[in-house]
């Protein structure tokens, strides 16, 4: 029964790196439009979703080969060290330029609302 349990978790995790591996490409294929779990400037979106396609597929491969009874190898390195960084980068990043553009905006709706001293109100 465990190993029936084991086969179908195994699948599931198939089918989600592989929907891992399609919002990624949307991504990478439409970075103006993103989808909702990233936005900011169109190099995040595009190194998000390329980091979601090299993701999706090195876990894809591990899963695959794990289930016809191989052992962990490239796979597993290619998403700890090439994939794992460039999501967690472009996340950092698209944080990052959001905030900007928040202090920016903010520092723009200041400055027009202020009135230099000696001068009338608009």
């Amino acid at each position: 029964m465990t190993e029936v349990f084991d086969r179908v978790m195994n699948v599931l995790a198939v089918a989600l790196w592989l929907g891992c591996v399609w919002l990624g490409w949307q991504a990478v294929l439409r970075p103006r439009r993103p989808r909702e779990p990233i936005q900011g400037p169109v190099w995040v979106v595009r190194a998000w979703g390329l980091g979601f396609v090299l993701l999706g597929t090195c876990l894809t491969i591990e899963s695959v080969t794990l289930m016809a009874g191989g052992e962990q190898g490239w796979p597993a390195d290619g998403a700890r060290w090439v994939a794992g960084p460039l999501v967690v980068g472009s996340i950092l990043a698209a944080f990052l330029s959001r905030r900007w553009d928040r202090r920016r905006t903010r520092a723009m709706n200041e400055g027009r609302h202020r009135r230099e001293p000696g001068r009338p109100l608009e």
